[in-house]
C-alpha cells in the first residue's frame, strides 16, 4: 500500500471563491426628507409622468441636460464615457428612491416613474412649486431628446430580447 502523506490538497490557482460582503446603510423615507437632490429628483420624476414613465438611461441624461443646457443644476456631478453622461451620485439616489418606494420600475415597460407614496410625500411634505415650474418647463423644451432617446433604448431592448423559434412551413 501506498502511503499518503499528512497534507491536504490545495485548490488548484484560481477555483477558491471567497464571499465578499459590502455593508451598505439602509435609507429611510427621514433621511429623503432631508436630502435636496433626491427631493428634486422626485420633482424630474414627477415632470415626466406625463409620458409614462423614463428610463434611467434616460432621466441620467436629462438632469444632464438640466445641468449644462438650462442652468438647472441638481447637485450631481456627470462624466462623459463617449457621449453619454454617467453619474454615481444620480444612479444611488435612484436605487433610494427604489428602496423606500418613491419610485418604481414599471414591469412591463421598464421605466422609472413615481409610486403613490412618492406623490404623497411631494404633496404632504415638500414641494417646491417654483423648481417645479422651472423643471417642467425644461422638461417640455428637452421632451424632444428624451423622446429620441427613449425610443432608441426601447429598439435596442426589442431588438435584443431572445425570439421565439420560427416554425418551419413545408409546402
Amino acid at each position: 500500500m501506498a502511503k499518503t502523506s499528512g497534507k491536504k490538497k490545495e485548490p488548484v490557482s484560481g477555483t477558491k471563491r471567497e464571499l465578499v460582503i459590502i455593508a451598505r446603510p439602509a435609507v429611510t423615507p427621514q433621511q429623503i426628507e432631508r436630502d435636496n437632490r433626491k427631493k428634486s429628483l422626485l420633482l424630474v420624476l414627477k415632470a415626466v409622468e406625463d409620458q409614462g414613465g423614463i428610463y434611467e438611461r434616460s432621466l441620467v441624461s436629462l438632469v444632464y441636460w438640466l445641468k449644462n443646457e438650462k442652468d438647472l443644476d441638481l447637485g450631481y456631478n456627470f462624466y462623459l464615457v463617449g457621449d453619454t453622461p454617467t453619474s454615481k451620485e444620480l444612479h444611488e439616489d435612484i436605487v433610494a428612491l427604489l428602496y423606500v418606494g418613491y419610485a418604481e420600475t414599471d414591469p412591463r415597460t421598464r421605466k422609472l416613474r413615481l409610486t403613490n407614496d412618492g406623490k404623497e410625500f411631494l404633496e404632504r411634505k415638500w414641494f417646491d412649486e417654483e423648481l417645479y415650474k422651472k423643471i417642467k418647463a425644461a422638461v417640455d423644451e428637452l421632451r424632444p431628446k428624451i423622446a429620441a432617446l427613449d425610443a432608441q433604448i426601447e429598439l435596442t431592448t426589442l431588438l435584443s430580447r431572445p425570439r421565439s423559434p420560427r416554425r418551419r412551413s413545408f409546402y
